[in-house]
């Protein structure tokens, strides 16, 4: 069972059509103008169809996009078409393993993307990747799932209807909490039905690690960041607390 394959990458903007991208890239670019000299290039790390990256590059910025998914990669390409003034190189890589030549004012990872890296190497490992690709004084913020509240509450199914051209979508989605690794196992199952007949059965397998304040605060730190600020998704007025399902983290490359 694939994560982010070829029938879940799809649908995957289905899934999410509620996201609101212009006002996530508001929040970023709220977040440039407080803690950085200026950002024109930027790095989208775990892009998946594009949504962020193309609405930075419609805001002028000079941006790459890459994730672990070639089906999203794809998707994400094919969107890009409908933009013929915006150029955005997409890769296929995954955090841990991303080489590229240029240096970046800021390294974004959003949606939570960082916690698809689930073990404590592959996350340093990320964390230096990042670190390599920032350019002087750089700025890297992603949000991650908060570990005080994955522990207190978690839905362990949810459904979920959406309506997608002529056809109807139901997404079910089952969980297990692995406690002790810090892991959300997650299957989901989709059905597309078109007539009320079934058309299309599909299945994609998602494991994500859930972190605590302290730990990223850690992680960062000891590969060379600074932290500048923990925030809830969103809502750069206010410190991050414990109810807070998402959490933003911003830092800075450390001057030597």
């Amino acid at each position: 069972m694939k994560t982010f394959g070829k029938d879940y990458a799809e649908y995957y903007d289905v899934f999410y059509h509620d996201k609101d991208y212009a006002a996530e890239c508001d929040f970023l670019e709220k977040i440039f103008q407080k803690y950085s000299g200026g950002v024109k290039t930027i790095l989208d790390l775990g892009c998946g169809t594009g949504g962020h990256a193309i609405e930075l590059g419609k805001r002028d910025y000079e941006v790459a996009g890459v994730d672990m998914s070639s089906a999203m990669i794809d998707t994400a390409r094919n969107k890009l078409k409908n933009y013929k003034d915006i150029d955005i190189k997409f890769h296929v890589s995954r955090m841990e393993d991303v080489a590229l030549p240029d240096k970046f004012d800021a390294v974004i990872c959003m949606f939570n993307a960082i916690n698809y890296v689930t073990s404590d190497d592959g996350l340093k490992k990320t964390l230096c990747n990042v670190h390599n690709h920032l350019s002087k004084d750089g700025l890297f913020i992603f949000d991650f799932r908060n570990g005080i509240t994955s522990l207190r509450s978690y839905s362990p199914v949810r459904i979920k209807w959406m309506n997608y051209k002529d056809r109807r979508i139901l997404r079910i989605s089952e969980t297990k909490l692995d406690a002790m690794e810090q892991l959300y196992h997650t299957t989901y199952s989709c059905l597309t039905f078109k007539d009320r007949q079934i058309i299309q059965e599909f299945y994609d397998k998602h494991v994500v690690r859930y972190m605590f304040p302290r730990e990223v605060r850690c992680f960062l730190q000891r590969c060379n960041f600074e932290v500048n600020f923990m925030c809830p998704f969103m809502d750069l007025d206010v410190p991050a607390n414990e109810n807070d399902w998402n959490i933003t983290a911003i830092s800075n490359v450390i001057k030597e």
